[in-house]
């Protein structure tokens, strides 16, 4: 697998953003805990590590106190939802604050306790891989994390008159650490990102007609589950279906060859999407069958519709690969009338259909509902 960074699709972006909301999540509670066992295992052994116990109210504490505070609000969070922040919050409270700790007790013990300073350069070393593991979103996430208390330590070393050349030796471990941790964190970042686009694409295979790049039919059916459900919950809501089927499309695929078959097959897809609205959804049930499910819309307008992508078809021939192919649709409406499952209102649609193709093609026909007690035929709308 190449490490380039995969280019995400703007259809993919919002489930992107989720991706990586989820990613951060499992971050933060992984480097809450993580965080806090560290804490708490170095508060307690100071002894073993020949270091004297801070005073109860030193600034040693008083450096601890934000670590801990970023810890308890993440863990908090965590278990009730509140707050309610993005994890990211989480992450670059929990980075920064730790990065300030540690620098502190840096330029605190090289000015008072010189024989622990081994150890807190050993600690920066752990505290700056693991802040790059918080750059969860490259570089630019890095450099906001990490800059600000660097900033201010350089800042205080200046203050307290402390040389960059004594420093330099005390710095060159976790420098070096911070090194592998970018190579790290950009790698582990890239191959999510190569899972997410790998993941997406399969699940386009599964839910995506390959010919037109709709909706199939694995795809749709649960859409229409999830309007009815709304429209028994919501009695004042009502959604139709169109069922379409291409006039006499063998005989393009018998006269043309099944080439431009196809190509008149994505033309219609083009066409009828042109005619949709941005919450209409369009599926290639099978064939040269289209199915299209119109949420909040009633008997008038799902005719309405229909009728203006029979217009569409039949008012423009197809110029493909330099033929002129007149194509036209019949298209049955139906809308939803308190049916228990989706193959019931489907039904109703198809018949509506095969009542379009009986009256003689390039026709719209609405099915018969349970209130108007209509006849199949009743519906017909002709050509227009």
């Amino acid at each position: 697998m190449r490490l380039t960074n995969p280019d995400i699709p703007p259809e993919w972006q919002s489930a992107y953003r989720d991706f990586q909301r989820q990613r951060e999540r499992l971050f933060t509670i992984f480097g809450a805990w993580l965080l806090l066992a560290t804490m708490v295992a170095y508060h307690f052994s100071h002894e073993l590590r020949g270091v004297r116990p801070p005073e109860p109210w030193s600034l040693e504490h008083l450096l601890r106190l934000p670590v801990y505070l970023s810890i308890g609000l993440a863990l908090l969070s965590h278990w009730t939802g509140v707050p309610g922040w993005h994890p990211k919050v989480f992450l670059r409270m929990m980075s920064t604050s730790l990065m300030l700790m540690m620098l502190g007790l840096f330029l605190v013990y090289f000015q008072d306790k010189p024989g622990g300073v081994p150890q807190v350069s050993e600690g920066l070393m752990i505290s700056f891989f693991g802040v790059t593991m918080m750059a969860t979103r490259g570089l630019r996430d890095w450099l906001v994390q990490f800059l600000p208390p660097l900033l201010l330590f350089v800042i205080a070393a200046t203050l307290l008159r402390i040389s960059p050349a004594d420093l330099v030796p005390h710095l060159f471990g976790p420098t070096a650490m911070l090194a592998v941790g970018l190579i790290t964190s950009e790698t582990l970042r890239r191959l999510g990102n190569h899972q997410f686009v790998n993941e997406q694409e399969v699940k386009q295979l599964a839910t995506t007609d390959q010919l037109t790049g709709l909706l199939n039919r694995h795809a749709f059916l649960p859409l229409i589950h999830h309007e009815m459900d709304r429209a028994r919950r919501r009695s004042e809501r009502s959604f139709c279906l169109i069922m379409g089927d291409l006039d006499n499309f063998k005989r393009v695929n018998d006269t043309h060859g099944h080439e431009v078959g196809d190509l008149v097959l994505r033309e219609t897809a083009v066409r009828v999407s042109a005619s949709l609205r941005q919450q209409d959804v369009l599926c290639r049930w099978g064939g040269e069958e289209l199915l299209i499910l119109l949420p909040e819309t009633g008997p008038t307008g799902g005719l309405e519709v229909a009728r203006k992508i029979r217009a569409a078809m039949a008012d423009q021939p197809m110029q493909v690969n330099g033929i002129r192919i007149r194509q036209t649709i019949s298209l049955g409406v139906a809308c939803f009338d308190g049916e228990r499952a989706p193959e019931q209102l489907i039904t109703r649609a198809d018949n509506a259909l095969y009542g379009a193709k009986a009256a003689g093609r390039n026709r719209v026909v609405m099915a018969p509902g349970k209130e108007t007690g209509a006849t199949p035929g009743s519906g017909h709308s002709g050509l227009g």
